[in-house]
């Protein structure tokens, strides 16, 4: 009688098995890696309105594209919600609902996720960030709404 492993079907279908473990196990380290950048986006975020730190806050925002006039009203915007106590940040998926174009402007990066601060006023009100990627790998960046470059000033 010859080896289990000698026969065809056997051996396709271990080898079959062995792609969908290798498969799901490259999916679950992926989702893994990708959900502690969210994270740590979301910490850092914390901790810029936390501690007060402008730089830190604009460290975080992606840049690219941006023109001066809009990045002085970002920086006066973050300046403006620091005077609210932040009781937490936390990662959201989008929505379907969550939209981003308008205005005749574009995002500077390919939304992803969505960062949800909420202060801690009486009333709980909350900001919503919208964050991406640059790149595969790259860490997650706070997009900022820019002109698209056909549409002049």
């Amino acid at each position: 009688m010859s080896s289990l492993f000698s026969q065809t079907f056997w051996r396709r279908f271990s080898a079959a098995l062995l792609g969908v473990v290798l498969g799901l196990s490259a999916f679950f380290i992926w989702s893994w890696y990708n959900h502690r950048a969210q994270l740590h986006l979301a910490e850092a975020l914390y901790h810029a309105y936390e501690q007060h730190d402008a730089k830190a806050m604009e460290s975080l925002f992606c840049w690219e594209g941006v023109d001066e006039a809009t990045h002085s009203r970002v920086r006066l915007a973050i300046l403006q919600e620091f005077e609210l106590p932040v009781e937490s940040v936390v990662v959201k998926p989008l929505q379907s609902t969550d939209s981003y174009v308008g205005l005749g402007l574009r995002p500077n990066l390919k939304p992803q996720v969505k960062m949800l601060v909420t202060y801690g006023t009486p009333d709980h009100l909350s900001a919503a960030f919208l964050a991406g990627r640059q790149n595969f790998w790259g860490p997650y960046r706070l997009m900022v709404m820019i002109r698209p470059p056909d549409s002049g000033s």
